[in-house]
């Protein structure tokens, strides 16, 4: 068996199940890959470390899962997996996927039926998504952080916390973020790199107008 499928079984104590589903998911992925642009095309051979293990590493960190949205989906990262481990455990909870790209969110339509997976998408641009309900914020390569931030917040105020995967800029982005915005927020290294970081942001207030 492949060494990042062991790691990932071993990991998050999931199924072989499980991982045929991920594996569903990456063969769809690699094939619409070459039409869509979805992953950079040198991480197609190590779509398990870099795309479902980095994705999979904040599943513990949302506490509540009953309203999870992921921002900028585009392939499925953190959303699906998300989804797909909340599945295995049992977790009944909403997870919604906004995309900005029609042909993104077709193909999110066709993994997520392929996958047989229960999930909202949204073709939207994120500074016109209203949250309805208390919800947690999840993204991966989307914006700066400050932008997400104004994105968000221009709309929306049912926001529990939010969940970011960074590279290695993540603290730049944190101070230019505290130029308009109080906040607390917890600092996790990433399990794929060494260079990148989860930021779990909670309790965020607006000081500018």
């Amino acid at each position: 068996m492949d060494q990042d499928v062991e790691f990932f079984i071993k990991k998050f104590n999931v199924s072989r199940e499980t991982i045929e589903k991920l594996n569903k998911y990456k063969d769809f992925l690699i094939s619409s890959n070459k039409l869509l642009n979805l992953i950079g095309k040198t991480t197609e051979n190590h779509i398990f470390s870099r795309h479902f293990i980095d994705s999979a590493q904040i599943y513990d960190l949302i506490e509540d899962k009953s309203e999870i949205i992921d921002l900028g989906s585009g392939a499925g990262f953190p959303g699906v997996v998300l989804k797909i481990l909340m599945d295995y455990n049992k977790i009944d909870g909403n997870v919604t996927l906004i995309d900005k790209s029609p042909k993104k969110c077709k193909f999110l339509k066709d993994l997520t039926d392929k996958l047989d997976l229960n999930t909202k998408i949204v073709n939207l641009k994120i500074e016109n998504f209203k949250l309805n309900k208390i919800s947690t914020i999840v993204s991966r390569a989307f914006k700066n952080t400050v932008d997400t931030m104004d994105i968000l917040f221009k709309n929306n105020d049912k926001i529990e916390s939010i969940i970011l995967l960074k590279g290695k800029t993540y603290q730049q982005e944190l101070d230019d973020v505290k130029k308009k915005y109080t906040f607390d927020v917890e600092k996790f290294r990433s399990i794929t790199s060494d260079e990148s970081f989860i930021l779990k942001i909670t309790n965020i207030k607006c000081t500018t107008t």
